[in-house]
């Protein structure tokens, strides 16, 4: 199976940076009448300095926040599951909207060396949160998607 779905989408890999973001991260599930709580949590997290994420749908409020704002919250605060710690690595490089299988080939990689992934996708830029034990794998795997995308094609 060809590992970049066209020569655009291999151009960007091989453009692509990737940014390891310090700190930790937690991934919190809650019932979908706490919006509330949700959106205060993310606003302790200041602004440019550390990821947060969030995911409203019928079933649940899904955010990403920094570990020590999620460590830091009150006890009142009632939420359904928490996952990690994770890390946040960041494809730093510009994606037009139109751009079709950017994260195809990084997803299908990370997959096939057993790290889990959750891929957060902004208008511009994208990232991906994996298990902080995985990190070291998760950057192996992404570097040498790197080096892929500047190999010659034959």
């Amino acid at each position: 199976m060809k590992l970049f779905s066209n020569q655009g989408v291999r151009e960007l890999w091989a453009q692509s940076d990737l940014i390891i973001w310090d700190g930790l991260y937690r991934m919190v599930a809650f019932d979908v009448g706490n919006k509330t709580v949700v959106f205060d949590l993310m606003a302790k997290v200041g602004a440019g300095g550390e990821i947060t994420s969030c995911i409203c749908d019928h079933h649940e409020i899904s955010v990403i926040l920094p570990d020590d704002a999620w460590q830091g919250r009150g006890k009142d605060v009632k939420h359904r599951e928490e996952y990690g710690p994770l890390k946040c690595i960041t494809f730093d490089v510009p994606l037009d909207v139109t751009v079709s299988g950017y994260l195809k080939p990084a997803i299908s990689r990370l997959g096939e060396a057993g790290v889990s992934v959750t891929p957060q996708c902004a208008l511009i830029y994208d990232h991906v949160f994996i298990h902080e034990r995985d990190l070291d794998t998760a950057q192996a795997v992404l570097k040498q998607l790197q080096v892929d995308a500047l190999r010659p094609q034959l």
